[in-house]
């Protein structure tokens, strides 16, 4: 079981050897990991060169390259692309042509309750997203999210058609304060991709991450500057109930939620300069 993390900051944590990744002098940051399990999600540094060998999957991948370069396959991700690849997928391949940094989340071995048959495979594929082109059409009301919408919008990657889990990106107007915390009946994990954020346990800055265990309450957020963020539901479709909160504050007093172990790397980061 992975503990409740909120929040780290990327920033704050050390590099590790990568090998248990099958990537040749990779390393990685770990968000956070379940040593039971497997389960992993990581800040991954894939040097120029590096190789993995095609084998069919025996857990699922989700990866979103932060910056540089890799192929998995014949296809070429680069800088804000995505990919989800499913228990059993076996065009996986890895390489890198120039090196790349990306965000790699791996489940435990095979997923409980999902088949690895071919058109089960096929049906769960996100092949390639790139994130950079096309429309933020997301439905902030399908996931309960409704009162988010006027300040926001939302890049829905992945509905598994098998687990009912979403991964998405939010994109937040700057200015925009929420005024109720809300719950989910499933964990949810997101990395604040660029901009600030505030909410009741401090300010978070680009390089934020957090696990939260279902029905966690948090909120409610604002960003003077927006936001980008990368959620994760995992366990179930997400579903959302809002609740009354304390009123929201730009500058709220910094006191997240960690494991003794990560306390460290929950220390805040300093705005960048502007001048």
């Amino acid at each position: 079981m992975r503990p409740h993390i909120d929040f780290v900051q990327a920033q704050h944590l050390a590099w590790e050897d990568a090998a248990p990744l099958g990537l040749n002098g990779a390393r990685m940051k770990v968000l956070s990991r379940d040593d039971a399990s497997g389960a992993l999600s990581c800040v991954l540094e894939i040097p120029t060169g590096a190789a993995r060998d095609t084998a069919a999957l025996a857990f699922d991948e989700e990866l979103y390259i932060l910056d540089g370069e890799i192929d998995i396959g014949s296809v070429r991700y680069g800088e804000n692309a995505y990919a989800f690849l499913p228990s059993g997928f076996d065009e996986n391949a890895i390489t890198s042509p120039r090196g790349a940094h990306l965000l790699y989340f791996r489940s435990d071995a095979r997923p409980e309750g999902v088949e690895t048959d071919a058109a089960v495979v096929a049906s769960r594929l996100v092949r390639h997203v790139d994130v950079s082109s096309g429309q933020w059409d997301g439905d902030f009301d399908k996931f309960g999210l409704g009162e988010m919408k006027a300040g926001a919008r939302m890049r829905v990657l992945r509905e598994d058609p098998v687990t009912g889990e979403t991964t998405y990106i939010t994109a937040t107007i700057a200015f925009r304060r929420g005024e109720r915390a809300e719950r989910h009946p499933i964990v949810q994990e997101f990395f604040l991709l660029s901009g600030e954020l505030a909410g009741e346990l401090g300010t978070m800055q680009a390089g934020a991450y957090c696990f939260r265990p279902p029905m966690e309450k948090h909120g409610p957020y604002g960003s003077p500057t927006g936001a980008l963020i990368l959620f994760r539901g995992l366990g179930g479709r997400q579903e959302t109930f809002w609740e009354d909160a304390d009123p929201f504050s730009f500058f709220p007093t910094h006191q997240p939620i960690l494991p003794e172990k990560l306390r460290a790397a929950g220390a805040p980061v300093p705005r960048p300069s502007r001048y």
